[in-house]
C-alpha cells in the first residue's frame, strides 16, 4: 500500500484529503506544520508527499528543498487552491514535481497521485 503524507494547515482540508485518499487504497498520513511533516518524514518513509506553499512558520517552499535534499527521489507535490498558472510557477520555483489544484475531485485526484507514482517508479 503506498502511503501518503500530507503536510496542509487546514485541518478540515486534511479530513477531506484523507478520507478520499483512503477510500482509494492509500495509506495516509497528515500533519498541519511543515515541521512536522519534515520530523514525520524523517521518522517514516512515505511514497509521495502532497504539500500545501503557504503554511504557517516555514512555508512549503522551504519544506519541499529540504524533503529533496533528504530524498531526491521523492514525488513532492503541491496542492494549494491557487490558480493554475500561480501554483506552476510556485511549483517550479521551490523544486516540486507537480500540483494539484483544490478543489479536486476525489478520484481525479488519486488517479493523478498514482501517475506521479508511477513516473517516479513507486509502483
Amino acid at each position: 500500500m503506498d502511503q501518503i503524507l500530507i503536510i496542509q494547515d487546514s485541518p478540515s482540508i486534511n479530513a477531506m484529503l484523507k478520507f478520499r485518499l483512503e477510500a482509494e487504497g492509500f495509506f495516509v498520513k497528515t500533519v498541519e506544520t511543515g515541521e512536522e511533516g519534515i520530523e514525520e518524514f524523517q521518522k517514516n518513509r512515505y511514497q509521495l508527499i502532497l504539500l500545501d506553499y503557504q503554511l504557517p512558520g516555514m512555508g512549503g517552499d522551504e519544506v519541499c528543498r529540504i524533503l529533496k535534499q533528504e530524498d531526491p527521489q521523492i514525488p513532492v507535490v503541491f496542492i494549494s487552491a491557487q490558480d493554475e498558472e500561480k501554483l506552476c510557477s510556485l511549483n517550479r520555483k521551490a523544486g516540486g514535481d507537480g500540483y494539484i489544484g483544490l478543489p479536486v475531485d476525489g478520484k481525479e485526484m488519486a488517479e493523478r497521485i498514482k501517475r506521479f507514482l508511477e513516473e517516479r517508479g513507486n509502483r
